[in-house]
């Protein structure tokens, strides 16, 4: 289903269609967005700095509030995750390299559109499934030490 937005001024000119994002970039937004969570409770509850962790895992959730709109959703992506990658490696000391792998996520999801390029999007997908389950897998190794 498409929409049509305003044109910015005139007298009620439609110009823009705007397309809803595709069910594979909302999941592997969503992705990007639970993959460091429990990592990042674990930490808060080590006594880690809050602010740092909790802005750092929300922004995650900006794209997703973007899903109605195909374009925005993609932009977001994009600037958040080239954003998110330069503060993960950046604060990789004060424990923010967590995020490194949901950054990436981030640029597999705005790239993971199969209506215009199939090939091109099945392989920003598979790549994404790897991004989730291996640092996912990690991240629970790490918590298992914590706990035992």
């Amino acid at each position: 289903m498409t929409a049509m937005e305003p044109a910015g001024r005139g007298g009620g000119a439609w110009k823009r269609q705007v397309r809803p994002v595709h069910p594979w970039q909302t999941k592997i937004a969503l992705a990007a967005l639970v993959l460091p969570a429990p990592i990042t409770l674990t930490l808060l509850g080590a006594g880690a700095p809050a602010f740092r962790l909790v802005v750092t895992l929300l922004s995650f959730s900006v794209p997703l509030a973007f899903r109605a709109d195909r374009a925005r959703f993609m932009t977001s992506c994009v600037a958040l995750g080239i954003a998110l990658a330069g503060w993960s490696v950046l604060g990789a000391w004060e424990g923010t390299l967590i995020f490194f792998p949901s950054a990436l996520l981030l640029l597999c999801a705005a790239f993971a559109d199969p209506r215009k390029y199939q090939g091109p999007a099945t392989v920003v997908t598979a790549l994404a499934c790897l991004l989730a389950v291996v640092p996912g897998l990690f991240f629970v190794g790490c918590l298992a030490g914590l706990v035992f």
